[in-house]
């Protein structure tokens, strides 16, 4: 019989490489890491080396850099990423390669991922000098302000400076300053007494200047300093001065006035609406005569508390945090005699903090699902906003740094992954996998289909085998007319051949263990017509021409 062309379709890499994952997120001072599913489809045994290409050797580490693999057969292992928390890391996506690589053959597989490596803020603020002194004639002080961005990535940041008794006024050079990752940066900062003392002795008043981040409010930092403020006059001096003017200020003292009213000019807040945990000013301004002034305050309906308290200035301020949902805040001013006491209220408007978002479990998954007694299993998860992870059966707490788990089975179960969350009101996110495990002796691949395309060809037609298995580990197409074909991997694929004559294919899939499990079909042609011409699979059912021939053995794919 005449040996008729074939062609077949194989443009897979004698390595393959699969990652699983193709962004590998990552923050500096914690660990990423990426599994490596390595492939030999050589015919051979081989040993084949994992490396990185791309990123800087000490941000990754292999534990296991080479393994031996039989033909056929893939192997999975890790890459583990671990990034220095410093602003030499910058902040920014990486690409890199994964390359494997057969010590014997020289074969190499290569596959391309991202590492996106995530943004971290860290601020450090010095104050030079410490001290600063301010006379009558020469008030003015400088500081400088020396800040540095230890983050790995930009940072705007904004300048503030203020004391307890808000005696002294500020200027900066610069009151908004950006810093790339590592950079430091020195800012002027002008500071005077709002008032000048002329009788007294020094007085130290103590200051703080703030540095915040315009990104994230919560991040803050501060430098303490202080400030000699000196009188014009001396104590020495101003005793002489005090015995001249005794009799007059007696005089004046004990002369009889009537009391002045007190009253209440002012009790505002510096913001009536705010956010739960950030503070706000209470300012206030009273005249007159008084015996007390308290502040008290009350969240919600709850009874009112003196907080902060009793004031000892008739003029001034001071921060609180109220609570939510509203906090009011009430001014209770006492004057001297019976009169009632004056009182004037605000309230704030508090708003809740975001909810803890609930746990979530993206995937979980076994791979593979269905195994013989003795083999392997790896579960693969993915969850995200998970406090804990547990793995039933045995209640086995997992690590947040690792989303694969590896165990030997040898019978049926069912696994449960539950992801508890930081807020205990909400309930754990749970899913399931189940793993079937079968005897060596069964057959655990399956054929999900094994057809011709077109299923009545003419005689001489090229008719396409098409096929579609789970759980094999190769398969094989064997006829009584044509040399046999084997695939791997055996999950799907065609074969292009040319009918001549009835022909039966069969077609037998073979497991991780070696056993099988075959279908048949069989493709019986019909004379052409005398006026149709060949189809060569074109029209409707036509195909890509693949490579090979009926009746001459393609080249050898290994299996397992």
């Amino acid at each position: 019989m005449e040996t008729q062309p074939t062609i077949f379709t194989s443009d897979m890499q004698k390595i393959g490489v699969t990652l699983s994952e193709s962004d590998v997120f990552i923050e500096p001072g914690s660990v990423a890491q990426l599994v490596v599913t390595m492939t030999n489809r050589q015919s051979t045994p081989d040993r084949l080396t994992l490396e990185v290409e791309g990123v800087d050797v000490e941000w990754y580490m292999i534990p296991v850099a080479a393994v031996n693999v039989a033909p056929g057969a893939q192997v999975s292992e890790r890459i583990v990423f671990k990034i220095n928390r410093n602003s030499e890391n910058r902040a920014g996506t990486y690409p890199f390669l994964v390359r494997v690589q057969a010590m014997e053959s020289g074969e190499v597989g290569v596959a391309q991922a991202m590492l996106i490596v995530k943004p971290f803020t860290a601020l450090q603020v010095d104050l030079s000098p410490k001290r600063g002194v301010s006379t009558f004639f020469h008030p003015f002080n400088e500081f400088v302000v020396s800040i540095s961005n230890l983050g790995n990535a930009e940072e705007t940041v904004e300048l503030y400076a203020d004391d307890p008794e808000d005696e002294c006024a500020y200027e900066f050079d610069m009151e908004r300053v950006t810093l790339k990752p590592g950079q430091s940066v020195e800012v002027p900062l002008m500071m005077r007494p709002r008032s000048s003392t002329l009788l007294g002795g020094s007085r130290l008043i103590g200051f703080v200047v703030t540095v915040r981040s315009t990104q994230n409010a919560y991040v803050a930092m501060k430098a303490h300093g202080q400030l000699e403020k000196r009188a014009l006059i001396s104590p020495f001096a101003g005793i002489f001065l005090l015995l001249l003017i005794f009799l007059g200020g007696a005089t004046y003292y004990f002369w009889p006035r009537p009391e002045i009213p007190a009253k209440i000019e002012g009790f505002v807040v510096s913001q009536t609406r705010t956010d739960a945990g950030r503070e706000v000013t209470l300012s206030w301004d009273v005249t007159g005569s008084y015996q007390q002034i308290l502040i008290r305050r009350r969240v919600g309906q709850n009874n009112w508390e003196n907080l902060p308290g009793e004031q000892n200035r008739a003029t001034g301020s001071v921060s609180v945090a109220p609570e939510p949902p509203k906090t009011e805040y009430e001014l209770i001013v006492r004057g001297r005699g019976s009169s009632a006491p004056l009182r004037r209220t605000v309230t704030v408007v508090v708003n809740p903090p975001p909810p803890t978002p609930k746990p979530k479990i993206e995937s979980f998954i076994a791979s593979p699902d269905r195994i013989h007694q003795g083999e392997t299993v790896i579960l693969v998860w993915k969850a995200r906003d998970a406090k804990r992870l547990i793995l039933d059966p045995g209640n086995v707490e997992l690590s947040g740094f690792v989303q694969s788990y590896q165990l030997t089975l040898d019978q049926d179960r069912e696994f449960t992954l539950r992801a508890i969350g930081e807020d205990p009101k909400h309930p754990p996110a749970e899913k399931k996998v189940t793993v079937k495990v079968f005897p060596p002796s069964v057959c655990i691949a399956e054929i999900d289909g094994f057809k011709a395309v077109p299923a009545d060809p003419f005689i001489g037609d090229r008719v396409r085998l098409q096929w579609k298995t789970r759980y094999a580990r190769s398969v094989r197409i064997e006829s009584d007319r044509f040399d046999p074909y084997e695939a791997v991997p055996a999950s799907r694929g065609t074969y292009e051949v040319t009918i001549t004559e009835p022909t039966t294919f069969r077609l037998i899939a073979t497991d991780s263990a070696g056993k099988t499990i075959e279908r048949t079909v069989t493709v019986t042609p019909k004379p052409r017509p005398v006026d149709a011409g060949p189809t060569s699979g074109e029209g409707e059912n036509a195909s890509p021409v693949t490579e090979g021939a009926a009746g001459r053995t393609p080249p050898p794919v290994s299996t397992p």
